[in-house]
């Protein structure tokens, strides 16, 4: 059998039109090492942090063992913060420390990394790390140079990611935490935090001046236009409104709070 191709994702605001992205991509192929390139988008909405973060726990995990996942969506650019490599389920995620890592920390024990630029032998701008940075370093662990084995491990890392309140045992208060492509509002609320309650009994979640009852299994239980709480893909709580879009029709975004309420037998 031959060598397995290594695994490279590439996640950035860099847009397609100036160049950015081929150039990582171009210091990846400079490689001798087989690797697999995998644009997931260069279109997130420019340093929009949480926006990444969301997009990456929707793929991250649906790739092969020791896959790498750059992900450069950095406005503090060349100022003090750091540079990380993350290992986690067995994958390696390279970008800055600036929280866009967030979801990811949450999936289990991790290590972080600091990157010694130093170390990558190259000559480094102070305006694109993707390129002269996370690239490079990406091209190490290829190499068979292991973060534990190259770079110093630090113990505190950004996150943004909040936990919901716990007003009483029945009462939570909960934050949309992303608002995605079709205006679903993505709460910072699990199925595995539901499913931590021995007797979860039922659910009411007071949105403004409005409540919804229950949790449903798919959006077309509902007639067309209305309001829904359903499980996204990934686990999250979300509220959703059938063929529509629920952000613009209740007016909330990212920050905005639902009270849920849990009335147990």
């Amino acid at each position: 059998m031959g060598k397995t191709k290594s695994i490279v994702t590439l996640l950035t605001d860099f847009g397609t039109e100036d160049g950015y992205a081929g150039a990582m991509k171009g210091i990846l192929a400079g490689s001798q090492a087989d690797i697999q390139i995998i644009d997931i988008s260069h279109n997130i909405e420019r340093f929009n942090i949480r926006q990444a973060a969301f997009a990456l726990i929707n793929y991250v995990f649906h790739y092969p063992p020791k896959s790498i996942h750059i992900v450069v969506i950095d406005p503090g650019v060349g100022s003090e913060r750091k540079g990380i490599v993350v290992e986690l389920s067995d994958q390696f995620f390279i970008g800055p420390d600036n929280g866009v890592f967030s979801f990811i920390y949450r999936h289990g024990p991790f290590k972080a990394y600091e990157i010694d630029e130093k170390s990558l032998g190259t000559h480094i701008s102070s305006t694109f790390h993707g390129r002269d940075v996370f690239a490079p370093a990406a091209l190490k662990i290829i190499e068979g140079k292991l973060p534990s084995q190259t770079y110093p491990e630090i113990k505190n890392v950004i996150s943004f990611y909040e936990n919901y309140e716990e007003e009483s045992e029945s009462d939570y208060i909960l934050k949309v935490i992303h608002v995605d492509h079709f205006g679903n509002l993505i709460l910072n609320y699990t199925r595995s935090d539901w499913e931590s309650f021995s007797s979860p009994g039922n659910i009411k979640l007071q949105i403004k001046h409005c409540f919804l009852y229950g949790i449903k299994s798919t959006f077309s239980e509902v007639e067309e236009g209305q309001i829904i709480a359903t499980w996204d893909s990934s686990g999250f709580l979300q509220i959703s409104q059938y063929r529509g879009n629920a952000s613009h029709l209740l007016h909330m975004n990212v920050g905005d709070e639902v009270h849920l309420k849990i009335e147990r037998p």
